[in-house]
């Protein structure tokens, strides 16, 4: 398998994931968050499309498309949830979930098909092209895996 379709079919799953905790999340279940903790369902979602941006689109095209104002709310040192008072809607983050996924589908596509596979050395393969795109995905598979304990624990009852 070419290392792009690999890429493509980890972009989908990780990204069908992340779409469906977030499409099942009570809309009250959304901003919560439990004592002693800051990151909420819909802050993981949009983190996902921040780490997309800069560890996919942008490496691949050399630019980020995030919407005016995602870097602060979403991104690695954004402002701590709890001082935002304006969040993006859930549909809103799910539809920019969809188009960045195909966007990114289709940067995919133009990845030469002779694209190195990582290099053996550790450090070289986490500097490497695909290391960076593979390092998002991981990202993004860790915070879904967030999302889905937060769901957890809110309909389990332990919010206060």
């Amino acid at each position: 398998m070419a290392v792009q379709h690999l890429l493509q079919e980890l972009a989908r799953q990780v990204r069908e994931r992340t779409m469906q905790l977030l499409a099942a999340a009570p809309a009250e279940a959304l901003l919560w968050s439990p004592p002693g903790t800051q990151n909420h369902i819909l802050w993981h979602a949009g983190h996902a499309v921040w780490l997309m941006d800069v560890l996919g689109v942008e490496i691949l095209t050399g630019r980020s498309e995030l919407p005016a104002g995602w870097a602060e709310i979403f991104g690695m040192n954004c402002r701590p949830p709890s001082v935002t008072r304006n969040w993006p809607s859930r549909t809103a983050i799910l539809d920019r979930l969809r188009s960045q996924l195909h966007r990114y589908l289709t940067i995919l596509d133009h990845l030469p098909d002779d694209q190195p596979p990582l290099p053996e050395d550790p450090v070289a393969a986490r500097r490497s092209v695909v290391g960076r795109l593979l390092h998002g995905l991981h990202d993004e598979a860790c915070h879904s895996g967030e999302m889905y304990l937060l769901l957890k624990a809110y309909r389990g009852g332990s919010r206060s």
